[in-house]
């Protein structure tokens, strides 16, 4: 199976839509500052709804809906794209800060996924932005659910904190099995690098989750990632990597050996 049949398939069947958006500039003034932390509690989980149920349609029923299902879209990322340059700017309590931080990067870079896939005209890209857009809304409905739990001065579960870890995770394996397949050209190679890239740097800004020790785990693993990605891509281009070849075979096990432990860790700490 190609790249991006297989990427479709890890993600449910997913649709490659033609119909361009017409997702307008977001004003700064869409939610102020003082009202930004309710807004985002209030609203940001059904734009991701919206953004994910037309990107991630895959019964008859919602087919069927297509049109209808872009429109709402557009809808809910240019009012998501608005809550990201409120909360750019808003000054809101210390201990919001951090969440507030990770939150505008996640929708910065869910925006930039979902502008370009209106633009691209190749077919390995568009699934590689579906797959995007999958991992990056959970990840910004984790960013919701630390924000709750901070509002009510608790921490979050590990559960609700790890939405956007296990999505992230779950599109890692996917790029990591593209480059494996016998057909992926040297494009293909080096654009599933590219993605694992963006989701190891990813991992790293929400390794901040409730159990320290997993936080370690999943650092550890994303960087060993990112060092291997990039090797891999300078090697193929054809120009000097940092890592030698055995050095990157002997990483690539290592990283084998972290993905099982934080898959075996992540599922006894969700069942706690």
């Amino acid at each position: 199976m190609s790249h991006p049949l297989r990427r479709f398939a890890a993600l449910s069947g997913l649709v490659i839509a033609s119909i361009f958006p017409l997702v307008t500039a977001p004003s700064a003034s869409a939610t102020t500052p003082q009202a930004l932390v309710p807004s985002v509690l209030t609203n940001t989980d059904g734009y991701l709804t919206s953004v994910r149920t037309y990107f991630l349609c895959s019964t008859a029923a919602c087919k069927k809906d297509r049109t209808a299902l872009l429109k709402t879209a557009e809808s809910a990322m240019t009012k998501l794209a608005a809550q990201q340059v409120s909360a750019g700017t808003a000054i809101v309590a210390s201990k919001y800060r951090p969440v507030i931080s990770v939150f505008v990067t996640d929708l910065k870079n869910l925006e930039s996924s979902f502008r370009e896939y209106f633009i691209t005209t190749s077919t390995v890209t568009l699934s590689g932005l579906v797959g995007n857009i999958f991992y990056l809304t959970s990840d910004v409905g984790s960013d919701v659910n630390v924000l709750r739990a901070e509002s009510k001065n608790s921490t979050v579960t590990f559960d609700l904190w790890a939405e956007g870890e296990a999505a992230t995770l779950v599109a890692m394996q996917t790029d990591s099995s593209a480059l494996q397949s016998s057909t992926a050209t040297t494009s293909i190679a080096i654009y599933a690098n590219q993605l694992l890239e963006a989701e190891s740097t990813e991992m790293i800004l929400h390794a901040t989750g409730p159990n320290s020790s997993f936080n370690t785990l999943l650092t550890t693993f994303a960087h060993n990632q990112l060092l291997i990605s990039r090797s891999d891509i300078l090697e193929l281009q054809h120009k000097k990597a940092p890592l030698t070849t055995t050095q990157v075979a002997n990483l690539k096990k290592s990283v084998t050996a972290e993905f099982a432990e934080l898959i075996k860790t992540e599922t006894a700490l969700v069942k706690k």
